[in-house]
Parts: C-alpha cells; sequence; structure tokens
C-alpha cells in the first residue's frame, strides 16, 4: 500500500511538472492601479493572457492576480511566473531588476500625475503636519514614494502624524470620505468624490509589462510586439513602448535630493593675481607732463 502511495505520488508530480512546463504564467501586481475591484483585475490580466497566446507556440498562458508584494516577490523567485505586469513604485522602489517590455495606456497617456486630496477644511500641505494620510501600499519603500518622489523631499515622513497604507487607489481615497484619514495621495483618475483636490504632485508611469527573470528571449521578444496591439475597454487600454513610463526618472527620484535655500551665501572666491590678470591687456596713455606744472607765480 505504502508503496502504491509512494508510486502515485511521483506520477501526480510528474503529471503537475508537465502541466507547469506546458503553461506560462503572466501575473498581475499593481495595488496603485486605478482598478474598480479584484474582479476588474482578474478580467484584465486573463485577457491579456489570451491575446498573448498567439506567440505563445502553443503552451497555454494564465493570468493570475496577486494581492500583496510578498506573494508576487515570492512567485518571483520561486520561478512561477514569467512574465508579469508590475506597477512603476514597487519596480522602481526595488531598482528596475525586470526587462520592460511594454508600459500600459490609460487615457492616451503612459504616465499619470498623482493628486493630494483632502477633505473639508484642509486646503493646503502645511495644513496636514500631523495629520493621518492615506496611500496605496507599493509594496516597497513607502515613506520614500511618499516624501521623495512624490512630495519632491520637502518634508518628511516624520511631519505627518500617521502614513497608513491602504490595499489600493480606491481604498485610500474612501479612507478620507469615511474619515480614517484627512487625505490621501492616488493617482488621477482615481475616484475622489470623497474628498477635494487640493494639490497636483508629479506624474508617474503606469504600470509595466516585463519579462522576470529566467523567461526565455525569444518568447519575451514575441510578447514585446505582441503586447503592443493589446487593447482594452478596462482601467488601462493597451501598452505602448517600453520607454514610454519614464520609470528610470521615477527610479531615481526615491533618493532624497539635498536642497539648498535661495538665500545661501556662496564659498569665498579664491582668486589669484594670475587668475585676474590672465587673458587682459592693458595700456596707460602718455600725459604732457607740462600739463601737470604749473607755473610759478610773478
Amino acid at each position: 500500500m505504502k508503496t502504491f502511495i509512494l508510486v502515485l505520488a511521483i506520477l501526480t508530480g510528474a503529471v503537475h511538472a508537465a502541466h507547469a512546463e506546458d503553461t506560462i504564467t503572466v501575473g498581475l501586481f499593481a495595488p496603485t492601479a486605478p482598478f474598480g475591484g479584484s474582479g476588474d483585475r482578474v478580467s484584465f490580466i486573463n485577457a491579456l493572457a489570451d491575446h498573448l497566446s498567439a506567440e505563445a507556440g502553443g503552451k497555454k498562458v494564465a493570468g493570475k492576480v496577486y494581492s500583496s508584494a510578498g506573494a508576487f516577490t515570492s512567485a518571483v523567485k520561486k520561478g512561477e511566473i514569467q512574465f508579469a505586469v508590475v506597477d512603476a513604485p514597487y519596480a522602481a522602489a526595488q531598482g528596475l531588476p525586470y526587462k520592460i517590455l511594454g508600459s500600459a495606456v490609460r487615457g492616451g497617456s503612459s504616465t499619470a500625475s498623482w493628486q493630494l486630496v483632502a477633505k473639508s477644511g484642509i486646503k493646503r500641505l502645511s495644513d496636514l503636519e500631523g495629520k493621518k494620510i492615506a496611500i496605496p501600499g507599493t509594496g516597497a519603500k513607502l515613506n520614500a514614494f511618499l516624501t521623495n518622489a512624490l512630495l519632491g523631499g520637502e518634508v518628511d515622513a516624520s511631519y505627518f502624524g500617521k502614513i497608513i497604507e491602504a490595499g489600493d487607489a480606491k481604498s485610500a481615497a474612501t479612507m478620507v470620505s469615511v474619515d480614517k484619514a484627512d487625505a490621501a495621495v492616488v493617482p488621477s483618475g482615481t475616484d475622489t468624490s470623497g474628498g477635494s483636490v487640493i494639490m497636483t504632485l508629479t506624474s508617474v508611469g503606469w504600470p509595466m509589462f516585463v519579462a522576470l527573470p529566467g523567461a526565455d528571449t525569444a518568447l519575451a521578444t514575441a510578447f514585446g510586439k505582441r503586447i503592443k496591439s493589446f487593447s482594452s475597454s478596462g482601467a488601462f487600454s493597451g501598452f505602448a513602448g517600453a520607454d514610454a513610463g519614464k520609470y528610470k526618472s521615477l527610479s531615481g527620484n526615491f533618493g532624497r535630493g539635498s536642497k539648498k535655500g535661495p538665500m545661501v551665501v556662496p564659498p569665498p572666491a579664491r582668486l589669484t593675481v594670475k587668475d585676474l590678470l590672465e587673458g587682459r591687456s592693458f595700456s596707460i596713455p602718455l600725459s604732457n607732463v607740462l600739463d601737470l606744472i604749473e607755473a610759478p607765480s610773478r
């Protein structure tokens, strides 16, 4: 009996392995993207997988949604997914470790400005000192994304009373309307009916379509071409080229830049006589010495 169970387990494992080899999985991890809900995410990634299957060489292409950075990262490390649609803030915080094949398009653009949405009575950033602010969970370096990438290093994370990590952009905006947060930062296109937009922040790229480590090179090239003909009526209408999302610029904004006040006194200049006279010519006009001598009085 034990031998039979062992053989059955081996055969089952072999079947699962063969099935995995015949399936290409495309993951989706995009918490800041303005999807209406989990159902919209599933529909989007399944439609994309179906579109890519024409270039899969007969293999099945399946979509899978990941709701947390931990689950997505684990799947990547285990090689369970070969391609993915990934949130730009998450990938940029990681240093863009994937091969970018395309940039998602919404409203005709691969980037969108983010907005600071606040409840009644808050008119400017200075009104938020010590207050609660909500932001969609990016999965990595959340504070740096908020204070450096979005707010340009104007304030530290300690400026706010509390930074609340929301499940997605829609949830972050909802926290303002139900009075669980004083303000929220969300990408434009998010329903902000529960608050007022008090600031327009920097532009951030929409999710990127990437080939993950270990993905077949030829297949990545084929998918990179195929992705550009994908069309949808959902959160994203399609995909543009890899550079359209300006992801390198976003990645560089995670570090805090040094700011100098406009009235900073420059360091003292150290100039030599040679520095002052080099390249210049001087001439002294001749004077009539008789004009300088006064005749004696008689």
